[in-house]
């Protein structure tokens, strides 16, 4: 070996972060966690993303300034093959062109997708020869073109048991699949570091001795904030001192699904108890302003961030018992699960909480040991780490397509 291979054979593998996802929600943060944590003696992150909001994210987080390369918008809203063939021609051939410079730009080794399966990052890997790995955050869709595209993936990393079993549904390899939770990051999220200021109980009007109930997540329908609602006009008329809170914003094309969580408020008649922070980047401080934080989808969630993150805090958690929660939470030890879409089980177990405070301390204890052994960030990278070593050992074999 010379000199020069020598030098290389010690230099970090250039990986390309891909973040294609609709706005700023958890995948984004748990990519700038994992970027952030990366062994850069052994790999050199190169992110790209597809919105400013998320380039500013990574930037604050990790450091480093990602590039923007978006797909085009859809050229049509209509279903069936016409449109599908259309969509490949005009937005995922172009937007995998992209990538296919990026990668050869940067000397790119191995392609992390952050968002799961995705045909354009499939295409950019086949056409440079260069492994991808996809980092699946919830189920894919069951079609033909995915059950043949899917497998082509070097190696997934599935966010829960719950995703592998959907990946293992779609016909790809048990040894293709590894599982890796989604990080918590405890420098950011540590329960002894006081809020900032803005995002405190007096800027929302929330009166300081009252108990509040909040949720936090993009607004989107299947994450249950209209349950949530429900449930807490229920909560108030138990414990009439509660607030209750939403944090979090609509995606680009949601903001109807807001105005109609204000309108469901204003019917419900909990409109002057219920803050609607909108987006907070500061995830830690907008989590103290709870006593009690609510998980309530109503479609299975395949992780669950948010109770990892809450956990965190020290900060009890109902969730639905449904899907990744089901993998996070010990019902009654570390929180308290319940039947997925119920309104009142969730506002009976809000009420449990607030009721009882010392059982709520002992839960939030619980969770927060539990998280600390099972959610860090530097363990997630290691992990993550591990599974590029031995797709590019896979790779210099000739056996990661």
């Amino acid at each position: 070996m010379t000199v020069s291979e020598r030098v290389a054979a010690r230099a970090p593998v250039p990986v390309a972060f891909i973040e294609s996802s609709i706005g700023l929600s958890g995948s984004t943060m748990s990519l700038s966690v994992l970027v952030r944590r990366l062994d850069r003696e052994r790999f050199e992150p190169h992110v790209v993303v597809a919105r400013e909001d998320q380039g500013e994210y990574v930037r604050e987080v990790a450091g480093l300034v990602a590039e923007r390369i978006a797909p085009r918008p859809r050229a049509s809203t209509r279903s069936g093959k016409v449109a599908a063939l259309s969509d490949l021609l005009t937005v995922t051939i172009p937007y995998a062109n992209a990538l296919r410079r990026f990668v050869r730009r940067h000397g790119i080794r191995l392609i992390h997708q952050n968002n799961g399966f995705d045909v354009a990052a499939i295409l950019a890997a086949r056409w440079t020869g260069v492994p991808v790995v996809a980092y699946q955050r919830g189920r894919e869709w069951n079609s033909s073109l995915v059950r043949r595209l899917a497998p082509m993936a070097s190696r997934y990393i599935a966010n829960s048991q719950v995703t592998r079993e959907n990946l293992l549904e779609l016909g790809i390899a048990p040894a293709q699949v590894n599982v890796v939770y989604p990080p918590v990051d405890l420098e950011r999220f540590d329960p002894d570091r006081p809020a900032a200021p803005a995002l405190r109980r007096p800027a929302f009007g929330i009166p300081a001795q009252a108990p509040c109930v909040g949720i936090v997540g993009q607004l989107q329908e299947w994450k249950g904030h209209k349950l949530f609602l429900r449930a807490f006009a229920q909560v108030l008329r138990t414990v009439p001192e509660a607030w209750g809170c939403i944090v979090g914003a609509p995606p680009v094309g949601g903001e109807a699904y807001e105005r109609e969580l204000h309108e469901l408020a204003e019917a419900l008649g909990v409109s002057h108890r219920v803050v609607f922070a909108g987006f907070v980047g500061d995830v830690p401080s907008a989590l103290q302003l709870f006593d009690v934080v609510v998980h309530a989808s109503i479609e299975p969630e395949p992780f669950g961030r948010v109770i990892a993150e809450a956990m965190a805090m020290r900060r009890p958690v109902v969730a639905s018992d449904e899907g990744g929660p089901r993998e996070i939470i010990e019902h009654g030890r570390t929180g308290l699960l319940f039947t997925q879409g119920d309104d009142r089980a969730l506002a009976d177990s809000i009420v449990s909480l607030l009721r009882e405070p010392a059982r709520a301390m002992r839960i939030a204890e619980a969770g927060y040991a539990d998280m600390r052994q099972r959610f860090s960030a530097t363990q997630h990278a290691r992990l993550v780490e591990e599974v590029y070593a031995d797709v590019l050992r896979g790779s210099r074999n000739g056996r990661h397509m």
